[in-house]
């Protein structure tokens, strides 16, 4: 098994970083994934399932489903990667600070990972997070 923890604080409010998170903007905010499809459209619950396609530079086009397994408002994410590469589970956190909001993002994959794709999922996931802050800061100033 392979764990890869990534966080970053992010300058604005918990519940404004929350409307980023939701799984229907997966694909704006997170390097690999490019689309999600599926019964997450709506306000994500324990149990709903969505087709994820992502891809990279160097890893390819694949896709693989995802299954939220724990939502709680404002708080947390947790789901499972299944039906393809890089099984394994996630989990997304959200904790009010006093000048801000802390991301914290793990993955957990079911199998040893390369060092070559450790690096390139932790890489991913930094850019994703720096996207997300730039994101979300802009829109607080914006209004």
């Amino acid at each position: 098994m392979t764990e890869i923890i990534r966080s970053i604080e992010i300058e604005a409010p918990r519940n404004r970083v929350w409307s980023y998170i939701h799984p229907c903007n997966w694909s704006r905010i997170f390097n690999f994934v490019k689309a999600v499809d599926g019964s997450l459209d709506e306000a994500p619950a324990v149990g709903m399932i969505a087709e994820v396609e992502a891809g990279g530079d160097t890893i390819g086009q694949v896709k693989y489903m995802v299954k939220i397994t724990e939502f709680v408002e404002k708080e947390r994410i947790a789901y499972h990667r299944f039906s393809g590469p890089l099984s394994g589970k996630g989990l997304i956190q959200l904790r009010a600070l006093n000048t801000g909001t802390l991301l914290r993002r793990t993955s957990f994959y079911n199998d040893a990972l390369s060092e070559q794709t450790i690096f390139e999922l932790s890489s991913g996931m930094e850019r994703d997070n720096l996207r997300l802050k730039q994101l979300v800061e802009t829109s607080c100033k914006e209004g």
